[in-house]
């Protein structure tokens, strides 16, 4: 009962990911536009100078993108035993990965690496998309054993 479906973590990851995407279009893309009158890619542009990718580039960002996903599910997965299975765990989870990756983005205005208009737009998007992958990513986890899903 306890032990973690590395399989079903790794599956859980992938939909969580396609959602946090999904709903990143959404938006940084769309609502951001709406709103500020560019995309957050755009603003990302103007604050910081990067290059075009490589390939490389491309697929370092989406193996790093697939293990921290795997690494949330796993922190959810993990979490179930103290708190149960379902939505409230994978807010409790979400929360956690909010606060680090705002502690990230303070960090890095703090090392003057980006401003901190973009930080704080940024920690705003991605309190936004979290909770909504996570939830995703909770529900795939847990899927569906002997056509009986577990409730809280």
């Amino acid at each position: 009962m306890n032990e973690i479906r590395v399989k079903r973590m790794f599956l859980a990851a992938l939909a969580m990911l396609v959602v946090w995407v999904a709903v990143e279009v959404l938006v940084e893309g769309v609502i951001a536009k709406l709103l500020f009158g560019q995309t957050s890619g755009e603003m990302w542009m103007q604050a910081i100078n990067v290059g075009e990718w490589s390939g490389l580039n491309t697929a370092v960002s989406t193996f790093i993108a697939i293990l921290n996903c795997a690494i949330l599910i796993w922190l959810y997965a993990s979490l179930r035993p103290m708190y149960g299975v379902g939505t409230k765990t994978a807010l409790i989870t979400s929360a956690f990965g909010i606060a680090w990756m705002v502690s990230l983005f303070i960090n890095l205005t703090n090392l003057g690496l980006i401003p901190p208009r973009l930080a704080l737009l940024e920690a705003i998007f991605e309190t936004i998309e979290f909770p909504i992958a996570m939830i995703v990513g909770a529900g795939v986890y847990e899927g569906k054993e002997k056509g009986i899903r577990e409730t809280e």
